[in-house]
């Protein structure tokens, strides 16, 4: 078909030459044939190179992307065996290394971040040794960790330059004394903190402050415990992600929800334990997210969730700003350590 297009336009180029069928040929139409002839063959020398020019170019770009390809494996290599590194500032380069690749190389993205997380699950003690040397490792094993959170939490803000909002973070059996969430947005994913152990040192904190948990975001908090040290999500979004903090253990934590807004999708401390601390909703707005403390049936799993177990720690919604959807207890009379706003009956709630 390409043959005959091309033959079509050389013939109307050449001011569609009318060529005789029958009859002997004059010397005009002798004429007339060997031009058609010539520029025939001369179309086709052109198609032909035109062509080759187009399979050279193919092959070219084939392999400028194989060889790119090649670069970047080598690069998530060096810089895997950097954060391998028995030196903690080499292992801090390597981080760097990572998150940079992870910037450029969207097709496996999902891999180099799997691979900082990875580096959170190693493990840490949750308590400095008392041995000075095992003290000194230690202190620079957890400024390498703190900046592997650094650079994850960064890319999760709307102000980064190569946004990793929507993509999984797992950080399952993680230790994490400092982490600054502030302004995240989780918009997809999974986003995995179970069997975390959350610990503070001194004024050390885990910060979601000004996070927004999106609808299609999962995050999982399940069997998490939080000991000692204060966990924030002071003025968060909840507006449509769905949030777990079943059988969850505070103890000794200070847990707070001030300012925050419930406004959408589903929260869970089904099985959770408070057995010390305080976890503080002043200043929060219940006005549409499902909060559930109470029991709950699963029967594709299992029959029964238990609910919540106040066993020393204090929960305290008594400073609420709007408790109009107010969260689901499942308990006819408030167990010691839950506060309410004044005027709100525990049997009353739905």
């Amino acid at each position: 078909m390409a043959a005959v297009a091309v033959l079509g336009l050389l013939w109307l180029v050449l001011g569609a030459p009318r060529i005789r069928v029958t009859g002997a040929l004059g010397p005009a139409d002798t004429y007339d044939a060997i031009k058609i002839a010539l520029t025939v063959v001369a179309g086709s020398g052109g198609v032909v190179a035109l062509v080759v020019a187009y399979r050279r170019q193919q092959l070219g770009e084939t392999a400028e992307a194989r060889e790119h390809d090649k670069a970047l494996t080598e690069r998530f290599g060096a810089a895997a065996g950097q954060l391998g590194s028995d030196q903690p500032a080499v292992r801090m380069a390597g981080a760097s290394a990572m998150a940079r690749l992870a910037d450029e190389w969207v097709r496996e993205r999902q891999m180099c971040i799997d691979v900082l997380c990875g580096y959170l699950r190693m493990p840490h003690a949750a308590d400095p040794p008392s041995d000075e040397e095992a003290l000194t490792a230690w202190q620079r094993e957890r400024v390498v960790r703190l900046t592997v959170l650094r650079l994850i939490a960064a890319h999760l803000r709307d102000d980064s330059p190569q946004s990793w909002q929507g993509y999984d973070l797992d950080f399952t059996g993680a230790v994490l004394d400092e982490a600054d969430f502030r302004r995240a947005r989780f918009t997809g994913g999974e986003i995995i903190f179970i069997k975390t152990l959350f610990v503070g040192h001194g004024r050390a904190q885990v910060v979601f402050d000004e996070a927004e948990f999106a609808e299609g975001a999962h995050v999982y908090f399940r069997l998490a415990e939080f000991r000692s040290g204060t966990l924030r999500f002071n003025r968060a979004v909840f507006n449509g992600g769905w949030v777990t903090f079943d059988s969850a253990c505070f103890a000794d934590a200070q847990v707070n929800f001030r300012d925050a807004a419930f406004t959408a999708g589903e929260i869970l401390f089904e099985d959770a334990e408070f057995r010390g601390g305080r976890v503080d909703f002043t200043g929060a707005t219940f006005a549409g997210t499902t909060v559930n403390f109470g029991e709950h049936h699963l029967q594709s799993i299992y029959h029964t969730v238990p609910p919540a177990r106040f066993t020393g720690g204090i929960v305290d919604f008594s400073q609420a700003a709007d408790f109009s959807h107010p969260p689901y207890f499942g308990l006819q009379e408030a167990p010691s350590g839950l506060e309410l706003p004044p005027g709100i009956n525990i049997a009353d709630l739905p």
